[in-house]
């Protein structure tokens, strides 16, 4: 197991606390917090930044934060934990100067234990075991006019599907996904805003194929998590490792199968779709709305048509929604049909007409949220994947090289390549009770 230099010994010991600080974990974190406070004056300053710290992370993981924020609001430190997509107060007290939580959270993350005089861009990682298990935090420093907001991405590998069955894809988008990222060259595209699981998708897609027969190399910025078996690169402008140069390096290091953490420009795009005309499989992401807009995104990128015809095997956009909590969740009627045709009366028609029978079809177990202590009432506990997974036919390429608009290529994959859009994936789930209309409507109300 690989620790980072500036990682402390006892932050990779087994947790010595006593009983009673750890009873701790079942309060609130502000009540520990506040308590804390309360012992100031007869412990170091020091050793409560740590215990704070540690308390903070713990939490963390309980709570299955993807990120933490510690925030100078004023006299009040504020911490928030972001949880299924939505962040939540945990601390909102005031702040004590006694307790260095953020020159104690710099140092672990390799940082000088105070800011900067002039702003410079400080990102940084470290390593805690927290409840048995190795978790990697990563670290990102900011100037507000309060004071330095830290925000720490939580990355546990537990929590992370590392596995095509984990993301929530339906069986047939599951096969055809196997299909696909089984051809010996080609290019392959997820879309999907922040957040959305596309790293995750990514790794699940190369830990299926990742053979010892095969060279995988990656270019990641940043490399989020360490894969047995993969190569992977970190790009650094600082060093002039960008994303062009690392593929011509990496097309020289004799690869199988690559995978490049996003294409940005005309000249990552360029050598990624030539790479993939000449014999080789790539992975990449996009930021674009959804899966057939893709293909408008490269044109923009100045991406000549026939290379997008010739090399892309396809491409998937992707979205979390929130998984109604198993302790609180109820049952619910489906919406009436004068609600139906409300929502669908500005779709594409084609698509309307589907979206309604999805919704109204009978047969559904529709689920309505709650609350509970169990989900901190917020009447949803965990997320999963929905999903645009659209393969290229031959009815889609001859769009392509007419350079058709985002609209009609849309159209074409929904009725020759039985293309289910965001918005059907996560009806689906709905009907199925995993999800609420509801989430799924919020999640994708820009697409609808």
């Amino acid at each position: 197991m690989v620790f980072w230099a500036n990682e402390k010994p006892e932050d990779r010991s087994p947790d010595r606390r006593g009983p009673a600080a750890q009873q701790q974990l079942s309060g609130t974190l502000e009540d520990s917090y506040n308590e804390l406070v309360k012992v100031k004056g007869h412990t170091p300053g020091i050793d409560l930044a740590i215990r704070l710290s540690d308390l903070i992370l713990e939490h963390a993981v309980k709570e299955r934060s993807s990120d933490v924020h510690i925030e100078s609001q004023g006299a009040n430190l504020r911490v928030r934990f972001r949880v299924d997509g939505i962040l939540q107060d945990m601390i909102n007290s005031p702040k004590n100067s006694d307790i260095p939580l953020t020159q104690r959270i710099r140092v672990l993350a390799g940082f000088d234990p105070e800011p900067p005089t002039s702003f410079r861009n400080e990102e940084g990682r470290f390593q805690k075991m927290l409840a048995g298990r190795a978790i990697q935090i990563r670290v990102s420093s900011f100037p507000t006019v309060n004071g330095e907001k830290l925000v720490l991405r939580v990355l546990d590998r537990q929590q992370l599907g590392l596995d095509l069955d984990q993301l929530g894809l339906d069986p047939e988008a599951k096969d055809i996904i196997k299909k696909a990222i089984r051809n010996p060259y080609g290019i392959f595209f997820i879309t999907g805003s922040t957040g959305s699981g596309k790293t995750t998708s990514l790794y699940a897609m190369l830990k299926n194929i990742n053979t010892p027969m095969i060279n995988v190399l990656t270019l990641e910025d940043p490399v989020e998590y360490r894969l047995e078996g993969l190569n992977q690169a970190q790009i650094s402008a600082k060093t002039g490792f960008t994303w062009a140069e690392g593929l011509r390096t990496i097309l020289r290091q004799d690869p199988d199968v690559i995978m490049v953490g996003e294409i940005r420009d005309y000249e990552s795009a360029e050598i990624s779709l030539r790479a993939a005309l000449t014999g080789h499989l790539l992975f990449t992401t996009i930021h674009t709305i959804n899966a057939p807009s893709i293909i408008e995104r490269l044109f923009e990128m100045g991406v000549p048509p026939f290379l997008i015809a010739s090399s892309m095997l396809g491409a998937m956009s992707q979205r979390l929604v929130r998984k109604v909590c198993p302790h609180c969740s109820q049952k619910a009627a489906a919406p009436s049909d004068a609600v139906v045709n409300e929502f669908v009366k500005n779709m594409d028609p084609a698509e309307g007409k589907i979206v309604k029978e999805l919704i109204l079809k009978p047969g559904a177990t529709y689920n309505v949220e709650k609350g509970c202590p169990e989900c901190r009432n917020t009447g949803y506990m965990g997320r999963t994947g929905i999903f645009e997974l659209m393969i290229m036919n031959e009815e889609i390429r001859k769009q392509v090289l007419d350079h058709a608009p985002t609209d009609l290529i849309k159209r074409t994959a929904v009725q020759t390549g039985q293309m289910k859009t965001l918005l059907m994936d996560g009806i689906l789930k709905a009907r199925t009770g995993v999800t609420t209309l509801a989430e799924v409507i919020r999640v994708t109300a820009t697409m609808v």
